[in-house]
């Protein structure tokens, strides 16, 4: 399925500062600018009411050790993929003027429960009508979970028109402006888990920000510049992808860079702050780093 393009806005703040990673040399033309709007887990951190070190540091001293839920924002086309309960914060403190496109991965709250941030925040209550809309992809199966989880999302395309909705499924390629994003299926069609392949002037990034564990198809994907990807789990739990799984991941199809994000603080909790670092030295041989809020990425 090929959809038409869209309106291509390009957002760019000059009063944003933060941490920028650089992946073409700077006399090189940018291609694509992403931002990691949210690197956190299931919750955020600081975790509401948890005295932890790790919790009162992230009050304490904000970015880079608060970290909201996993989303990406894609600037030169205004689109962000997935939107956790806290989406209105990430929004506001990337001071994003604009989403015109909202692409979902799955289902469960910390990625799609702020749709009502987003798609409410178009909508005029003065004059009872949305002043604008923003095109929102959702994978057909994930759809039909998420209406009976959060059975708001009808009234907000049916009643409010804030949003229009475009289902999709493995395979579709959707292009805005000059950005191609692949669909894709973690078990093809059938998926409840989705991932998604950006795509612009020959650069490609892969966004897989979840449950990783059931991506029977990652080793499809071996010519990435830019992977970001689920952290994966320090401790042992059979019912996620393991740190030391997904660095044998990386291994198999050798992304020219990774970014980890959807970290979990009750891991950090456990571990430490310090066990990030001490895991970039213990897979040393393996280009990757631990993302943050407000993360910059350009290729």
């Amino acid at each position: 399925m090929q959809f038409p393009n869209l309106k291509d806005k390009h957002l760019k703040d000059p009063n944003y500062n933060k941490i920028e990673t650089i992946l073409n040399h700077r006399t090189h033309p940018i291609n694509m600018k992403l931002t990691i709007l949210g690197s956190g887990g299931a919750m955020p951190t600081p975790r509401p009411f948890c005295q932890c070190a790790i919790c009162k540091k992230a009050r304490k001293l904000g970015e880079p050790y608060k970290r909201n839920s996993s989303s990406l924002f894609i600037q030169d086309i205004n689109t962000v993929i997935d939107c956790g309960e806290d989406i209105g914060d990430s929004l506001n403190r990337r001071n994003i003027k604009q989403v015109d496109n909202l692409f979902i991965t799955h289902w469960h709250p910390d990625h799609t429960f702020g749709l009502r941030h987003v798609l409410e925040s178009n909508f005029n209550f003065r004059t009872d009508k949305a002043d604008k809309t923003t095109d929102v992809y959702i994978p057909k199966k994930v759809f039909e979970t998420l209406k009976e989880k959060f059975p708001v999302i009808e009234y907000y395309f049916d009643v409010q028109k804030t949003g229009v909705l475009h289902l999709i499924e493995d395979g579709d390629k959707i292009k805005i402006g000059d950005v191609s994003i692949t669909v894709v299926g973690y078990k093809g069609k059938e998926s409840e888990i989705y991932a998604y392949l950006i795509e612009s002037n020959s650069k490609k990034v892969l966004y897989a920000p979840c449950d990783t564990i059931s991506f029977d198809n990652y080793k499809n994907f071996r010519d990435l510049d830019i992977l970001i990807n689920e952290c994966g789990l320090f401790s042992d739990n059979p019912s996620e992808i393991s740190f030391d799984d997904l660095m044998q991941r990386l291994r198999d199809i050798k992304p020219k860079k990774t970014f980890i994000t959807h970290i979990e603080e009750v891991e950090i909790n456990v571990w430490g702050d310090e066990y990030l670092q001490k895991m970039k030295k213990q897979y040393s041989d393996i280009d990757f780093d631990f993302a943050h809020d407000g993360m910059e990425i350009e290729i």
